[in-house]
């Protein structure tokens, strides 16, 4: 009885110049190669629940805490290395304090741009802002900002919910209130021809001891 006779391997033969084109439509499409602007969206460090703090910070809310001003201080460190063309920041105290800390890191003299739609998710009462217009609110925000800004990379310092909410917006998931940002964390995304792509999602490696980390 003969053997069998070996199967011959199949060998998948690849159109490079197919392979290429899908490749740099990729590319073009995720913005891996510039033009882009990156913006950097912050969420402040943690405020102060002091009684007095709160009592005294009024409708713009109360000062960093002890924690956080440590948290703003290492996240300022950490982007210092980048070339960061501007920073903008919500009226809110705990914000306009973290863009401040970057700001006297940065490589160059900035001074904190102030933005009223980068604030947290407004609540009144038992009434609290529609998803919808929490997402379009950042998101025509970043927009108008990433636009004054091409080809560079900005700094936007906000808040868990409206970052979050923007974030989902883009990923095209809800609810809004999809991740939790750690104070003085940092997302990344980037901005260009209309198109947002997500780049980081988070990012705490700056805050390394467990109790540097807060909600």
């Amino acid at each position: 009885m003969q053997p069998p006779t070996p199967t011959p391997e199949r060998t998948l033969e690849y159109d490079t110049n197919i392979l290429h084109a899908a490749r740099s439509q990729l590319r073009e499409e995720l913005l891996i190669d510039k033009p882009w602007t990156e913006v950097i969206l912050v969420r402040h460090a943690q405020q102060s629940f002091l009684d007095a703090d709160l009592a005294a910070g009024g409708a713009a809310g109360p000062p960093l805490s002890a924690l956080g001003e440590r948290q703003a201080h290492l996240a300022a460190r950490r982007l210092a290395a980048q070339s960061v063309s501007a920073v903008y920041a919500s009226h809110l105290t705990r914000a306009a304090a973290t863009a401040q800390a970057i700001v006297r890191e940065a490589q160059a003299p900035l001074t904190v741009a102030t933005r009223a739609d980068l604030r947290e998710v407004e609540m009144h009462g038992d009434v609290t802002e529609d998803s919808a217009a929490v997402r379009t609110r950042l998101t025509e925000a970043l927009t108008t900002i990433a636009a004054d800004h091409p080809d560079q990379t900005v700094v936007a310092v906000s808040h868990g919910g409206a970052i979050s909410a923007f974030i989902a917006s883009l990923l095209g998931v809800e609810p809004s209130m999809f991740f939790f940002a750690a104070h003085a964390s940092i997302t990344r995304v980037r901005h260009h021809g209309g198109r947002w792509v997500v780049q980081s999602l988070n990012e705490t490696g700056h805050l390394p001891a467990g109790d540097l980390v807060s909600h």
